[in-house]
């Protein structure tokens, strides 16, 4: 087709558009990526440092174990203690979310003015610590409101020497003079830990204390490292007095009329 000077030659109006429609869509592809790497050179990036750490101090923090009571027939373990039990028992059971299982036996209350005695028996994996350690962790697991200092006297009993403090207690009556005591036995896994204490400030007697402690025996403990120290230990118990020390006005014989005490591996 031929066409003369100053003719303008024009195309189809929908070619026309159909065409810018095009070089649009072109020209937007082509800067995009232009666009993105501007942004991931220059832009404003979210302050990460600000939010790391705690999300790191979140997962490696361990989460503080916890006790629940456990509602079973019977532990691993009782106390037959005769002179302690009109003060009235109490007996509970208790597991700890790191797998630490307890036993504790409480003999009449810490808040009024009479005698009180308590025992209480972990099993588990344990971080080594003194008794006054043991005896704080306890009495706050527990709620009692006590003051704790060490005792340099260990108590005899038969399981050995246990490292012992001296508790007091405080009441709505005034204070409570108690003797601590706890053991440890690592290849056992167990730790026994309690208290006994007077009506007052009365100093608490040691013998009391030792017997007390040697009330405890097992029930059915299917472990041989426990059942094993508890046979050594009865064989070691030397016999307690029938009356209280201060009254005891003949001198000490044996629960048998004499005669060696027993084997006892279940109620005294």
């Amino acid at each position: 087709m031929r066409t003369t000077v100053g003719e303008v030659v024009r195309l189809p109006d929908r070619r026309t558009g159909s065409a810018l429609l095009a070089l649009c869509a072109f020209a937007i592809m082509a800067a995009l990526p232009v666009v993105l790497l501007v942004n991931l050179a220059g832009g404003v990036r979210m302050p990460e440092e600000a939010i790391r750490p705690s999300l790191i101090a979140e997962e490696a923090a361990d989460p503080v174990p916890v006790w629940r009571p456990v509602t079973a027939r019977h532990g691993g373990f009782d106390v037959d203690a005769p002179r302690w039990r009109p003060l009235g028992q109490e007996v509970a059971m208790f597991r700890r979310s790191d797998g630490l299982a307890r036993e504790v036996f409480r003999f009449g209350s810490a808040e009024d003015a009479r005698r009180h005695a308590a025992l209480v028996i972990d099993r588990g994996e344990m971080a080594p610590a003194t008794a006054v350690a043991d005896l704080g962790t306890v009495v706050s697991d527990l709620g009692v409101s006590a003051t704790i200092a060490p005792n340099p006297i260990p108590l005899a009993t038969k399981f050995g020497p246990m490292q012992t403090a001296d508790v007091t207690i405080d009441t709505e009556e005034g204070s409570k003079a108690c003797l601590g005591f706890a053991l440890r036995e690592s290849e056992a896994g167990i730790r026994v830990t309690g208290w006994v204490c007077s009506g007052g400030p009365e100093i608490v007697s040691r013998q009391d204390a030792s017997c007390f402690v040697d009330r405890l025996f097992t029930v059915g403990v299917r472990d041989a490292a426990i059942a094993s120290l508890f046979a050594r230990a009865e064989l070691a118990r030397l016999p307690c007095p029938s009356t209280p020390a201060a009254t005891q006005a003949t001198p000490v014989v044996s629960e048998r009329g004499g005669r060696p005490s027993p084997l006892r591996l279940n109620r005294l």
